[in-house]
């Protein structure tokens, strides 16, 4: 599943791919490699790592607030399909 990142800044090429897959990297789902790739873009590149922190607020004030109510059973069999459906199309 690693991919590579643009090791070049020019064109903010690897600004797209690291913000298409920041939710893999606060995850935690990355190759080691490629979390390497992101924290070093990030470290360079304040646009990135000011949405990279508004998400990770985000999902924690997300976790903070509905830990209490699981999601219903129809929600998450939605979610689920919907991952698998873009994990496929990824592969193509």
């Amino acid at each position: 599943m690693s991919q590579e990142f643009a090791a070049e800044h020019a064109g903010h090429a690897d600004c797209s791919e690291v913000l298409h897959r920041i939710f893999e990297y606060l995850d935690g789902e990355l190759s080691p490699a490629d979390v390497a790739r992101v924290a070093a873009h990030l470290q360079a590149c304040g646009p990135c790592l000011a949405e990279h922190d508004l998400e990770r607020t985000l999902k924690a004030v997300v976790r903070r607030s509905c830990s209490e109510q699981p999601a219903p059973p129809t929600l998450r069999l939605s979610i689920m399909q919907q991952i698998t459906t873009i994990r496929v199309e990824r592969e193509f």
